[in-house]
């Protein structure tokens, strides 16, 4: 969910194997308009979508289409998100897990995402504001599964990805993008004791750090991880 720059709340979803969005129609959210932006009656879109709203003021949202295994992005034609354009961005093998998406400092979408072939965490920059087409990189190739990704902007205008790491153990990983188009990270482990860091959600506070909620499936605990720089490295100190 977020809120649109009509100030009412916009929210996507998957329903009946179709993506979907709900537009307040007034503040309280008593009532929304609905609507279908990807799928058919034998189709399986907008699994793990996440939204948010560019620059130009219309919502960007990236979900997950299960039928074809790909990435893809819808960018609303208007406010209220009557209807949007669908774009794949990611297709090679089984990609588009647990998306997440944010507008970074160069006002162009930044989703973070799990491909499942080649057991990777990824993220996709768009190449302009409705995400007709992304560069694609890879931050974390070592996790044998990772879910519940969550991607914010830094104080320091880079990238801040949140994710779950499935190795030898199960943790809680962050990784820094090194520039705008998070064409480098660098990863750290946040939380490790036993198999920590699911459903994962990571936002900025007001001192400029980032703040990360999680569930610890061993003690069946919701955590939080406030990081003690913008890199979210421990004990790591500016030259």
């Amino acid at each position: 969910m977020t809120i649109g720059a009509d100030g009412l709340g916009l929210i996507t979803y998957e329903g009946s194997g179709n993506l979907k969005v709900a537009h307040c129609s007034n503040v309280g959210c008593t009532t929304a308009e609905i609507r279908t932006l990807d799928g058919d009656p034998v189709a399986n879109v907008g699994t793990g979508s996440s939204i948010t709203v560019g620059v130009d003021g219309l919502g960007l949202i990236s979900y997950w289409d299960a039928t074809n295994s790909d990435l893809k992005v819808a960018h609303c034609i208007n406010v209220s998100c009557g209807g949007a354009t669908n774009v794949t961005l990611d297709s090679a093998g089984s990609v588009g897990w647990w998306t997440s998406i944010a507008i970074g400092r160069d006002g162009l979408g930044l989703i973070a995402y799990f491909d499942d072939t080649n057991r990777a965490v990824k993220v996709a920059h768009c190449v302009d504001m409705a995400c007709t087409a992304a560069n694609i990189t890879t931050v974390d190739s070592t996790s044998r599964f990772s879910q519940g990704l969550s991607v914010t902007i830094g104080s320091d205008g880079f990238g801040l990805i949140s994710y779950y790491y499935e190795a030898l153990r199960y943790d809680l990983k962050v990784a820094h993008c090194s520039n705008v188009l998070c064409t480098a990270t660098t990863s750290v482990t946040v939380d490790d004791p036993v198999d920590v860091g699911w459903f994962s959600s990571v936002t900025i506070g007001t001192d400029g750090f980032g703040l990360i909620s999680y569930f610890d499936s061993n003690n069946l605990d919701l955590k939080v991880a406030h990081c003690s720089n913008v890199y979210c490295i421990p004990y790591h100190r500016s030259r």
